[in-house]
């Protein structure tokens, strides 16, 4: 493996951290009150998207609302009281009824976020290595399905899923910094502007 294969990789991505919060178990009466009866997992329309869903135990785990980015090589992000607060306050928000329920966990973690904000999947350098990046806003479903489209690589498997679009295809790399920052902080307010106009109560006819 060389050094050099990875060269290109650094600037064909940004981390981008996202966060979750976690409630208590709810109790029956809970979930008389604001009548979640069939389990579904759900998310919102928003660019920034709300993602919630119960764990096994009756917890509701609610993510997304906001991301946070970094400067440089800065990686120390996985913690962020303000953004965790935002979490608590918007499953009070969307269930009145869950207004004193406790929040036992809270973390955060870094994503993979290419410039246009499509998955790629490819050779780096020989077809001795392959990378897979880029699976923001549904990555456990991107990584499981970019993780079969590896598996079709390395064994040289010419099938559906190696004949899509996000393999081997061009990217328009992030420029170095500050530029980088500059543009991922544009993009992001720019994302923000777009969710407040979706959010913000519509006057009726």
């Amino acid at each position: 493996m060389k050094k050099e294969n990875f060269k290109g990789l650094k600037r064909k991505q940004v981390p981008a951290w996202t966060y979750i919060v976690i409630t208590e178990p709810l109790k029956d009466e809970h979930f008389n009150e604001i009548g979640w009866q069939n389990r579904q997992g759900i998310e919102d329309a928003r660019n920034l998207v709300h993602y919630y869903r119960l764990t096994t135990d009756n917890r509701i785990v609610m993510g997304g609302r906001d991301v946070s980015m970094s400067y440089g090589e800065d990686m120390d992000r996985d913690l962020n009281p303000e953004i965790f607060a935002e979490l608590k306050d918007d499953v009070r928000e969307l269930f009145p009824a869950l207004k004193d329920v406790r929040f036992t966990h809270e973390w955060g973690g870094p994503v993979s976020v290419p410039l246009d904000m499509a998955p790629a999947i490819g050779y780096a350098g020989d077809k001795n290595v392959v990378y897979s990046l880029g699976a923001v806003g549904h990555g456990v479903s991107m990584t499981h399905l970019n993780g079969l489209t590896v598996a079709d690589l390395i064994l040289e498997r010419k099938t559906d899923l190696t004949d899509v679009f996000f393999v081997n295809r061009r990217m328009i790399p992030w420029p170095p910094e500050p530029m980088r920052y500059l543009a991922g902080k544009a993009i992001l307010g720019y994302m923000h502007w777009e969710d407040r106009q979706y959010d913000a109560p519509k006057g009726g006819a």
